[in-house]
C-alpha cells in the first residue's frame, strides 16, 4: 500500500479547508493505518533521520514518544540516541498548554500518561532545561514543504518552539504532507521533514 493511496492532498485546489477539517480528516486517515504499515514506515523514518548530519552532530536530542493512533513511532530512535550516548530530553504534557521537560536515562523509565501518551516517569527522569537541546523532533498531524505544521490543536509545541533556536525536524508519513496549510501568526515553522520516502529541507 502506497501513501498516495491512503490519503489525498486535501489542500490542492481547496484553499478554504479549515484547520479543524484538516485535523479531523487526516487524524481519521492516520488512525486507519494498519500497525504493520506504521511499523515499517516508522523504521524507514528512523533510518533516514539517524543518517542525517544534524543527527550525528547533535549532543542533546529532544524527542516525543509516538504512540497515538497512526503516529510515527519514535521509541527506536530514542533508544538509538541513548546507545550513541546522546542526552535525550522528553516532554510531559501538563495543564494549560505547557510541556514539562525531563531527561530520559532509560526507556524503562517511560510510563503511559492519563492522556494516553508515553512520557518519562517524573520520579525517575530528572527535570531538564529544554534550551539545552540542539535538535528537536517535532510531531504533527500535517506538514507542508515550506515548514508549516498542523498540530493537535493544543498549541504545546508552538509555545515550546518559540523559545528555542535548536534545529527542528518534523517526523511524518508521506500521507501527512500537504501542499499548503492554513497558518496563524503564532504558528512555528520547522527546518526539515523526514518521511519514509524522503528528507524535505524546509528552510
Amino acid at each position: 500500500m502506497s501513501a498516495a493511496r491512503v490519503c489525498p492532498d486535501l489542500t490542492t485546489g481547496a484553499p478554504t479547508v479549515s484547520r479543524a477539517e484538516l485535523r479531523h480528516t487526516l487524524g481519521r486517515y492516520r488512525a486507519s493505518l494498519p500497525p504493520e504499515l506504521i511499523a515499517g514506515w516508522s523504521a524507514a523514518i528512523r533510518a533516514r533521520a539517524s543518517a542525517l548530519d544534524i543527527w550525528s552532530q547533535s549532543e542533546v536530542v529532544h524527542a516525543y514518544l509516538g504512540v497515538l493512533p497512526g503516529e510515527v513511532r519514535t521509541e527506536s530512535l530514542v533508544e538509538q540516541a541513548l546507545r550513541e550516548r546522546k542526552r535525550v530530553l522528553c516532554p510531559r504534557v501538563r495543564p494549560h498548554g505547557q510541556l514539562d521537560h525531563r531527561e530520559l536515562l532509560d526507556t524503562s523509565h517511560l510510563r503511559e500518561s492519563s492522556f494516553g501518551l508515553l512520557e518519562p516517569d517524573a520520579d525517575l527522569a530528572p527535570p531538564a532545561d529544554p534550551a539545552a537541546a540542539d535538535l528537536i523532533l517535532v510531531p504533527g498531524v500535517a506538514f507542508s514543504a515550506d515548514g508549516a505544521r498542523l498540530g493537535m490543536g493544543g498549541g504545546y509545541y508552538d509555545r515550546f518552539l518559540v523559545q528555542t533556536n535548536a534545529h527542528t525536524i518534523g517526523l511524518a508519513f508521506e500521507m501527512q504532507i500537504q501542499t499548503e496549510l492554513p497558518q496563524r501568526p503564532h504558528d512555528q515553522r520547522i527546518d526539515m521533514i523526514v518521511t519514509e520516502l524522503r528528507v524535505i529541507q524546509c528552510r
